[in-house]
């Protein structure tokens, strides 16, 4: 079976979103911002999807890792439910499903001190923080493997155009 083309081969070539602004001059379309727009939103999408099946084959998501994070970073503390929820910049709803999750796996352990599950502190086990320690060395390789791509320069640059990008989100998003 072929390998999946790339999104970013699929989106209209340059010369098509040209051929479209001609068809459709009431549009004013600016065919290089068109552009840009569509490789960033392909790229995104890639980056989504990698990062889901990376997930997958670890039986996590972004979420769960989050927590393992948060847990590895303050040992040996236990945190509670809403430490963790802040940490992971989730809603305290989310993270008793997640909590849950890793619980079950045995990555993680509820400390009972009472009977608000809101508030039992929360601890890493051992297979919790052999795992969290691994996926961050693997995580970490992996995500300068594909910066390693751009020069410091670039990725200050890279950073300063998504930083004003995502400036201009509110007023993209209530138009």
């Amino acid at each position: 079976m072929p390998a999946k083309p790339s999104t970013v081969t699929l989106i209209p070539k340059y010369e098509r979103l040209q051929q479209i602004a001609a068809h459709l001059p009431e549009l004013h379309l600016d065919v290089p911002a068109f552009a840009a727009y569509l490789a960033l939103v392909s790229v995104a999408d890639e980056l989504g999807a990698a990062n889901a099946e990376y997930y997958a084959r670890h039986n996590l998501s972004e979420g769960r890792l989050c927590l393992l994070v948060a847990l590895l970073e303050h040992l040996p503390k236990a945190l509670a439910p809403s430490e963790l929820a802040e940490l992971a910049g989730v809603t305290r709803g989310n993270v008793t499903g997640l909590i849950d999750g890793l619980e079950r796996d045995g990555h993680v352990k509820r400390q009972v001190k009472g009977r608000d599950r809101r508030m039992t502190p929360i601890a890493l086990t051992s297979a919790g923080r052999k795992l969290a320690r691994t996926l961050l060395a693997d995580r970490a390789e992996r995500v300068q493997n594909l910066m390693r791509r751009l020069s410091p320069a670039e990725r200050d640059a890279l950073l300063s155009m998504l930083g004003r990008i995502h400036e201009g989100l509110p007023k993209f998003s209530s138009a």
